[in-house]
Parts: structure tokens; C-alpha cells; sequence
């Protein structure tokens, strides 16, 4: 039963890190612009 519960264990930590990978490899780099401006946008906001 031990064996079991490692296998599955391992077998969730490997989906987890291929899903992470393929994920941050075919983001969108549109969205990450716009998003990194709006972040600059609020961050000048509240200095001022």
C-alpha cells in the first residue's frame, strides 16, 4: 500500500512540473507586456 501512495505522490508531482513548464513556455508575451505596464502605471500612481 506504501508503494502505492509514493507512485501516486510522484506521478502528481510530475504532472504539476510538466504542466509548469509547457505552461511558462507558451505564455503569451503580449499579455505579460501589457500586464508589466500596468504594474509600472500603479507603481508611478502611488509614488506621486
Amino acid at each position: 500500500m506504501g508503494e502505492v501512495v509514493y507512485f501516486i505522490g510522484a506521478f502528481v508531482l510530475l504532472t504539476a512540473l510538466i504542466y509548469g513548464s509547457l505552461s511558462y513556455r507558451y505564455r503569451n508575451r503580449a499579455l505579460d507586456r501589457v500586464a508589466e505596464e500596468i504594474t509600472r502605471e500603479r507603481y508611478r500612481r502611488n509614488q506621486t
